[in-house]
Parts: C-alpha cells; structure tokens; sequence
C-alpha cells in the first residue's frame, strides 16, 4: 500500500510534497473527484497535462495522490460510485467503446491517459473495450452486443468516447431493430467529435476532459429522438461523397435522430466539410465550408433552394394539430432540431431544453452572404437571431419538405451528420418519434 500524503489548502489549490521531495501544485479546477477509501484515508483523483510547458497544450492525463486526512475544503469534492457503474444488487455490464475516427482522432489518447486511469482507481477492472475499426463497427457492436442485453434484461452501461455520430449509431440500431427492449442501456458521452452537439447541450463541456465529472456525478435521462423518412429514391452519401448507398434494407427508407435534420446552407456546409483534408481543422472546418458556399469562387449570389416546407404544429397532447406552408419556396436556412447547441457557443435554439423532447424549426429565407453571415455571428451571442423578423422559430410536432430542385448537389438532408440525397422532386418528413428506447447520463 502507498504511504499516504499530508496536504495544505492554499487559496483554492491543493500543495503536496510528493515522495520524491517535489513540491506539487493541483488547482482545485483540475480536482476530479475524491474517493473515499477506509476512514480517514481518501484519494485525490486529478487532471495533469501531459505537456506542461506547451503553449497551448489540451492533453491531460488522470493522476491519483492518497492523503492522510480530509481537508474540509475538499469535502465537496467527495463522491459516492453511482448505481449505473457499480450496484450492488446486480451490477450493470460496462463496456467502453474508443471511436478511433472521431473528430481529430483523439478518443485513443483520451482513454489510455483518463477513462482506464479512472475505472482503475474507482476499482472496475473487470469491464469490456472496443476499439472502432470502420464506419461500421458501433452499428455491429449495437446489433451482436448492446441489443441482446438490453433483451435479456441486463443492465449495462456504455461509456461511448466519440463524436455525436456513435450515440446516433446506437439509436439507430435499437430503432430499426424489431427486437424488444427490457431494460435501456444507459450512454455515458466522453465528447471526442469534432461539433459534438449533444454534449454541449447537456453541458458536458466543462472540465479538462468533458464528460468524466458527468459519468460519476450524472443520472440516466432518456434520449428523445426524431424520424426523417425520405421518398423512396433517396439515398446516403459516403466515401467523402463520392459513393451511395441505401437507407434501410427494408422499404421504409427511414433514418433516426437526436439531434438535428436540416437542409439548405447547413446540410451543404456539413456534407462539403466532411472529408479529411476539412476534418484537420476540427470545429472550423464548418466556418470555412460555409464561407465557401457563402461566397461562391464564380462570384455569383449564394444558392437558393427551392421547395415547400410545410410545418405540422399542436398546442399539447391530444390537440388538434394544424399544418401551415412556410416562407414561399425559396429558402436559406432549413433545420429542425431537439437540442439548443450545435457547437459550445453556437446557440441555433435558445428555447429548447436538452432532452425535453421538444422539436423547433428554425429557417430564414434567400439573403445576401453578409446578412446570412451577421445571422450566424447572432446565433452564437446567445441565440439572437431567432428574434430577427427575417427569421422562422415555432415549435412543431412534424416537418416536410418537398424537394423542386434539379442538382443533386442542391437536395442533399443532414440527419445528424449523416448525408442523404434525395431524389430529384422526392420529399423528407421529420416527427418526432414517440419512444425512448435509450438512456443518457446528464
């Protein structure tokens, strides 16, 4: 066993003397949590950057000190290991699944130098890792592993290290899957994607490694999510856009999500920025699409895209539900969504609440690049610009859009990242789906 260390509380930073005589500093901001071990010893789990003296540094590693006595200043920090990572009763089946091509890649190092740190030092050992190999593999892992569980009855917790693309991987197995669900599996999010949309609208974006606080402090909620059923002909882009390929195996031609569905300005920028050249630069990549399609290199106007939307709305459950043609059959800006952030500052639905359940629609009509542009820049002041009159903002049950555009280019949906393509005078519905078939820690 280790020797235990004293320690001193100086304005909000804990001061050690570690057993090689090196005088140590910890910020109570990096302080993750303490563990109570046998009375009155404790350990004090801590972030430490694994690149102290670069200038801008983001890699952390999970480090651990035992002290002698409980510093009153030190209480808060104290935790209890939750239900949904250890119970006594019948503990729960952990699986940790490391998305190797989220974002910038970064969900390997985030897992050696934290997350195994961590279920080491909280005494889970005993748990099960997956490393993604392809674009497919959370999608198998969800169909042989996590969907028979959830079957069978037997609590389980995954700690999913990935970008908002694995969770909606997940959802979309359990509700393409005919199979019935005994018991929700609950999602611990540790954010590594690029926008990571969930995870900053449940506020898992404190912290040096977001997430870890929320996997040992949070509860389960359940995940409401969004069906985008598209016309027959409709299919996925892949491979950078350069492949396609169908929706489902069956004929419903239906994918699922949590998070957002859109066309126009936002759907173009996110299927034109994903490629690997654009993923380097992480979160920008979006900006720097946007100003592409903003300011077109033949130095025409931005496109205008063309169909109708129509906007199924309802006063509560049981209403009567009303439907309305919206903004003629031009439009910019098309998105409905379940979460207020697409990015950290990027507020696109300062009314929505996380995982209330609620849809908004937010769309704005053909403009100039710089209005367009001073929209955006409003967006991320804390959501202004839904108080422009140029600006659609309602609450509502369902969205339709029929499509009356000739370019392929100009038909392409995002659901959740991912990129559809509808056919040329096809159509989307998005509604909410009833069901909640999986759980978040929040």
């Amino acid at each position: 066993m280790s020797e235990h260390l004293a320690v001193k509380i100086v304005e909000n930073t804990l001061k050690y003397t570690s057993h090689a005589g090196i005088e140590c500093l910890v910020d109570f901001n990096d302080i993750l949590c303490v563990l109570s071990n046998q009375v009155p010893t404790y350990s004090v789990l801590f972030f430490q950057k694994t690149e102290p003296d670069g200038p801008k540094s983001e890699s952390f590693s999970l480090k651990k000190i035992d002290i002698e006595s409980l510093p009153a200043a030190l209480s808060p920090f104290v935790i209890k290991i939750p239900s949904h990572l250890r119970h006594e009763d019948e503990p729960p089946v952990i699986q940790v699944v490391v998305s190797s091509g989220s974002g910038t890649g970064k969900a390997k190092t985030i897992f050696q130098d934290v997350v195994r740190p961590l279920l080491t030092y909280i005494g889970l050992e005993n748990y099960e890792l997956y490393k993604t190999q392809s674009a497919q593999t959370i999608s198998e892992l969800t169909r042989l592993k996590f969907l028979e569980r959830a079957h069978n009855g037997v609590p389980q917790t995954i700690i999913l290290l990935s970008g908002d693309g694995g969770l909606i991987d997940m959802l979309e197995g359990f509700y393409k899957s005919k199979t019935a669900i005994g018991v929700s599996p609950n999602i611990a999010l540790i954010p590594c994607g690029t926008g990571n949309a969930m995870a900053n609208s449940i506020g898992l974006r404190s912290g040096p490694v977001p997430g870890l606080s929320t996997l040992l402090r949070g509860s389960p909620s359940s995940i409401p999510v969004f069906a985008a059923k598209f016309s027959p002909g409709s299919q996925l882009v892949i491979d950078e856009g350069r492949q396609r390929a169908d929706i489902d195996t069956d004929v419903h031609h239906t994918l699922y999500g949590a998070v957002v569905a859109s066309w126009g300005l936002h759907a173009a920028l996110v299927a034109d920025s994903d490629t690997f050249e654009y993923r380097k630069f992480g979160v920008d990549r979006f900006k720097m699409a946007a100003n592409e399609l903003l300011h077109p290199s033949d130095g025409t106007s931005p496109h205008q895209f063309k169909g109708k939307i129509t906007l199924t709305t309802s006063d509560g459950p049981g209403e009567a539900r009303s439907q309305e043609a919206v903004g003629g059959l031009e439009h910019m800006y098309a998105l409905a969504t379940l979460v207020p952030r697409l990015e950290k500052e990027f507020l696109i639905s300062p009314d929505s609440v996380p995982l209330d359940g609620h849809m908004r629609f937010i769309r704005f009509g053909p403009m100039s690049a710089e209005d367009a542009m001073q929209l955006m820049t409003l967006a991320y002041q804390g959501g202004r610009h839904v108080m422009e009159d140029t600006v659609t903002y309602a609450n509502v049950e369902q969205v339709r859009i029929d499509f009356q555009e000739d370019e392929e280019r100009w038909r392409r949906v995002c659901i959740d990242g991912k990129i559809v393509a509808v056919e040329r005078n096809g159509w989307v519905e998005i509604s909410k789906e009833p069901s909640r078939l999986l759980s978040l820690i929040n």
